[in-house]
């Protein structure tokens, strides 16, 4: 998350790198970010416009999601995981681009959905799950967030993520 210093989260990234652990960053605030920081990123987590500015665009640039996520993928990024809203996830890595399908759920406020999705991802991936399948996870974790006012409030469970990805994936 960016709300910290740039260099201490590049610092976090390149500690990560060297120790042989895998590393999510979520950019927001979003800025532009060199290719030695971004060489470190293992899973990157931009949304649709968070991207634009990783790639110096303005915000409301028109460019195609994909062809900036995978040139930001060029740049050093090892997965780049563009959440997209009621659109979905986008995922690129060196073998593909594909897109996970949203859940739907009746939205009350999206403050906080980024934050719920990079955890519903950091743990999915932590249990072993496949790309797929943490992406799929973190989607639940992102939508039931939506679901209710305020970030805390927003925040399921691990029972009622689980529940939505069974429900909506399997």
């Amino acid at each position: 998350v960016l709300e910290i210093p740039v260099e201490a989260a590049a610092r976090t990234m390149a500690l990560g790198r060297k120790h042989g652990v895998r590393t999510i960053l979520n950019p927001a605030p979003a800025v532009e970010l060199s290719t030695k920081i971004l060489g470190n990123i293992d899973f990157l987590t931009p949304n649709e416009t968070e991207l634009r500015v990783l790639m110096g665009l303005r915000p409301d640039d028109s460019s195609q999601t994909e062809v900036l996520a995978r040139r930001l993928h060029q740049q050093g990024v090892g997965t780049v995981v563009v959440t997209m809203g009621e659109k979905g996830a986008m995922i690129v890595t060196d073998d593909e681009v594909m897109v996970v399908p949203a859940v739907k759920v009746n939205v009350v406020d999206t403050t906080g959905a980024g934050d719920a999705f990079n955890a519903g991802l950091a743990m999915a991936l932590a249990e072993g799950r496949s790309l797929i399948e943490a992406v799929q996870f973190a989607n639940c974790a992102g939508a039931l967030a939506c679901t209710k006012l305020g970030v805390i409030p927003g925040l399921a469970r691990y029972e009622a993520v689980e529940s939505a990805f069974i429900t909506n994936y399997i």
